[in-house]
């Protein structure tokens, strides 16, 4: 009797490792040729009648495949003959079926491949011994991903994914100094010798530039310096030709700022006393809000001439593009330095640094922990300003605090770190953290209070290759799978398909949250509405009722809420969402939608090859690198004159927009080895 499985687990195979030994023939013909099949081959497109010479072979083959253009696999169905030898078995897309939600709980999404894709390939075992394919389906309902292709087989996406003894080894070994691939971009550039860089960098009198630090910092920009023109630092000397302040930027950083350089904030952790190693961090978070880093800076010291000179340095590595806004801590000197440097951005402080502070300048007191929840309870849960000052005032007169020099500082400063006061402009969501929660440093983990520069240097290039890897992971998984939602709204699926997951589950918190909001029409008069949303909310284990105003204009379907959390954080709030339903929308405005946190857009910094690649975007640097040298030797030659010149950018544009189309039929069509020459004729 034969025997029947059911497997939804991918393929365990390595398609980097295995070699592929497939042969087509006629069904006259009876013995498969058996060829090797190089790694970087380029595997035809499964037809039906392709014959193997095991079941090995031909899971092998498909793996490859499903590599090449972009989606997993797996085993969908089985049978075994009665002799214990398969007969016949299906090997389908990973997002094949679809997965029932039988949990209780619709608040809380689970991870799913399903998607009901039909892609698949039917094989059976033929009198002959071999296996043959009786039939196949290409076409896939989804996107496909073939620059991510590795992750397919190597990640369980139901865990969260961990190096495996080998990697973890290369790792340790790799800790101090690897190849790398960014190199010399030098502005202001001083002639610089380990001497030099030994000589004295001064923070707080203390000198670092010892035990090995100046020699240290000397390797790794000349490392850098030999690998990338598109490296950067520059070095700050004294009038005794040591050295002072040092900043520097590798070529995914400068990348990044381009895609998420909107909103940076200043990393000053490390310029405190307490840590040895006086660092700064240019930071920003991508499109799953994570930290990813802008440059890093050494300073002497935290007054106005240093930070000026910092940020002056960081701008002209970021080709003179100042940022929408700045975090930073409330140093007064730093504050300077941003007026000076960058007029025209928009300033507040750093929530977490401001919060962490309270210890240490309540602490003493014997009702600390009171006054600490009062005021807490004034910065998180106040809905308007007006609330705010009323709670604190209350709270500072109550307790006797009028006399606090840091509260009444705080107070007059209000409109820099309040969330009610900030709340109104775009900050990407960045320092705005929870009641209890901590915000930690962009290094945490890696650079503790003793690490010298040497220490750091060491382990910097483990630290971006680990974040760059939870972004492609990150990347990976938005792209691959998708989160169930939690209500039948329209609006809700429309943010599945468009979001990452993180950026997705901001979203999907608040369409659960529409279920606590009730509406009244205020005002209606012509296009422009006016309701007054009001929400139950919860308050120091209290039941409250908060009220929203929303403005929605009929004609151009502007909605407008209150409680400003779009123009904060760049997510349509539930107040919102409940007039547009309400309105009866069909469908979510493009505005509304921001690029910023769309999960298929392809960003620059993650073609850029660096001295902490990740392993499975190695293929895909390699040839934007191959190209990138390519393109240069072009404008060589065209520069030389004008009508040259003109001719190759015309020609560029109208290429660009031909490969951008093929490029889209390329990852919505299961026809990766076609001829480009074809794509781009059908493109014209």
């Amino acid at each position: 009797m034969a025997n029947h499985a059911d497997s939804l687990i991918p393929l365990d195979i390595n398609a980097n490792e295995c070699e592929v030994d497939v042969a087509y023939h006629s069904p006259k013909e009876r013995g498969p040729e058996i060829r090797d099949s190089d790694e970087n081959d380029v595997v035809p497109t499964p037809q039906n009648g392709m014959i193997f010479g095991s079941e090995d072979e031909v899971k092998s083959y498909y793996t490859k495949y499903a590599n090449q253009v972009g989606f997993g696999v797996m085993t969908r169905t089985s049978r075994k003959g009665a002799d214990g030898k398969v007969g016949y078995f299906i090997l389908a897309c990973s997002r094949e079926g679809f997965r029932r939600n039988m949990r209780r709980n619709p608040i809380r999404s689970v991870p799913s491949r399903k998607q009901k894709c039909e892609a698949r390939i039917n094989v059976s075992l033929c009198k002959d011994g071999f296996y043959r394919i009786q039939t196949v389906t290409l076409n896939h309902n989804h996107e496909l991903s073939p620059g991510q292709v590795n992750l397919n087989v190597h990640i369980d996406m139901r865990a969260k994914r961990k190096l495996d003894p080998e990697d973890q080894t290369e790792a340790q070994m790799n800790k101090s100094f690897r190849s790398s691939a960014v190199g010399n971009g030098v502005y202001d550039n001083v002639a610089l010798s380990p001497n030099d860089c030994g000589n004295y960098i001064r923070t707080g009198g203390r000198l670092i530039g010892v035990d090995g630090d100046g020699n240290a910092l000397y390797k790794y920009f000349m490392r850098m310096q030999e690998q990338d023109c598109n490296f950067f630092y520059v070095i700050d000397l004294d009038d005794y030709l040591c050295v002072r302040n040092v900043f520097w930027a590798d070529a995914r950083s400068r990348a990044a700022y381009k895609s998420f350089g909107d909103v940076v904030t200043l990393d000053t952790t490390y310029l405190s006393d307490q840590y040895k190693l006086p660092l700064a961090c240019f930071v920003g978070v991508n499109h799953h809000g994570q930290s990813i880093l802008f440059g890093c800076g050494l300073m002497s010291c935290r007054d106005t001439k240093s930070f000026v000179w910092l940020f002056q340095s960081w701008l002209h590595c970021m080709c003179g593009v100042s940022p929408k806004g700045v975090i930073s801590d409330e140093c007064k000197a730093l504050q300077n330095a941003i007026k000076i440097v960058f007029p025209f951005a928009r300033h507040r402080w750093c929530l977490s640094h401001i919060m962490k502070k309270f210890p240490e300048k309540l602490g003493q007191r014997a009702d600390y922990k009171l006054i600490s929840c009062r005021l807490k309870n004034a910065i998180y849960n106040s809905l308007t300003p007006n609330e705010f000052e009323m709670t604190w005032k209350t709270t500072v007169k109550e307790f006797g605090l009028e006399d606090s020099e840091w509260l009444n500082e705080l107070y007059l400063e209000r409109h820099r770190w309040v969330p009610t006061f900030v709340k109104s402009e775009f900050w990407a969501g960045m320092s705005t953290i929870r009641f209890g929660e901590i915000m930690h440093p962009f290094f945490d983990g890696f650079v503790g209070c003793q690490s010298t520069l040497k220490q750091f240097l060491d382990v910097y290039d483990n630290a971006l290759q680990t974040r760059a890897e939870r972004e492609f992971e990150a990347d990976f998984r938005s792209f691959c799978i998708t989160l169930a939602c939690a209500t039948k709204s329209p609006f809700e699926r429309q943010f599945q398909t468009a979001y990452t997951h993180a950026k997705f589950l901001e979203v999907q918190r608040e369409f659960v949250g529409k279920a606590d909001c009730n509406m009244v029409v205020v005002h209606d008069e012509g296009s422009v509405c006016r309701y007054n949303v009001i929400e139950d909310v919860i308050v120091e284990g209290k039941a409250k009722e908060a009220s929203f105003g929303v403005i929605f204009d009929r004609v151009n379907y502007d909605v407008k809420c209150g409680c400003h959390m779009f123009e904060f954080k760049g997510i349509l709030c539930r107040h919102s969402l409940a007039v547009l339903s309400q309105e009866r929308v069909k469908e979510i405005p493009c505005k509304y939608v921001l690029d910023r946190w769309r999960t298929n857009l392809k960003r620059r910094h993650a073609y850029v090859r660096t001295s902490y690649n990740v392993k499975q975007l190695k293929p895909r640097m390699e040839r934007f690198d191959l190209l990138s040298k390519q393109f240069d030797s072009v404008a060589e030659v065209a520069a030389e004159f004008e009508e040259t010149s003109a001719f190759v950018s015309n020609t560029l544009c109208d290429l660009k927009e031909k490969l951008e189309a093929w490029a889209s039929h390329m990852r919505n069509s299961s026809e990766a080895a076609a001829p480009i020459s074809c794509a781009i004729n059908g493109a014209s």
